[in-house]
């Protein structure tokens, strides 16, 4: 697709969203999106469009019940796309990804979804895990990577307990957080003690291709 159709695709797909059109976003999808190419869909149609409404949103332009809509909504459909894990890559590192005590898991999922795309196995904790629990199953599993996705900053700042717990108990791991209150806030990764900040799923694969620092 050229980039502006891809960028008109966008916007459609943006407007359905925000007014709740669940059909006609999917028709949006299912026309734009190569489904032999379901991570280019994510990574070049899904995000854009929830990153603009979730921008929207932080200027009071868009209400947080749209953003949750818009979620679900895309979230059904990744959930519908042929997701490919063949090639899985040797001498990968333990990899998890949660939602920690919150129960929004579009983040999680498109991150989830693009890690599979790239040949990585992830442990999936889910969503409303506490910080003692999380500690209790990333040591149990040996987890070298974890992702933690955060849509509401009271969930983001839980992270500062998990690496304040993680330290404690001396857990050799890394910790890469995203979502939107570390979008809206470009220096709270930090301020929470994580190790990395992606803003977006094709991101956060890189971060893994890269080796943590």
């Amino acid at each position: 697709m050229k980039s502006g159709d891809l960028s008109s695709s966008v916007q459609v797909l943006e407007s359905a969203l925000l007014r709740s059109d669940s059909t006609g976003a999917r028709e949006i999808l299912r026309g734009s999106c190569n489904p032999d190419d379901p991570y280019a869909c994510i990574s070049t149609l899904i995000e854009p469009a929830l990153r603009s409404i979730g921008e929207q949103w932080a200027l009071g332009d868009a209400a947080l019940s749209q953003i949750y809509v818009s979620g679900r909504i895309c979230e059904e459909y990744i959930r519908s796309l042929p997701l490919p894990v063949s090639g899985i890559r040797e001498d990968q590192p333990k990899i998890g990804i949660v939602v920690l005590e919150d129960f929004h898991t579009l983040g999680k999922d498109t991150v989830l979804a693009a890690l599979h795309a790239s040949g990585y196995r992830v442990e999936d904790y889910g969503a409303g895990i506490t910080v003692s629990d999380l500690l209790k199953l990333i040591k149990r599993d040996g987890i070298e990577v974890l992702f933690v996705s955060a849509l509401m900053l009271r969930a983001a700042l839980e992270v500062r307990h998990l690496m304040d717990g993680i330290r404690e108990e001396r857990i050799p791991i890394r910790v890469i957080v995203g979502g939107a209150p570390f979008l809206f806030d470009t220096e709270l990764w930090q301020e929470v003690g994580a190790d990395a900040f992606a803003h977006d799923a094709a991101e956060a694969v890189g971060l893994v291709e890269g080796g943590i620092k």
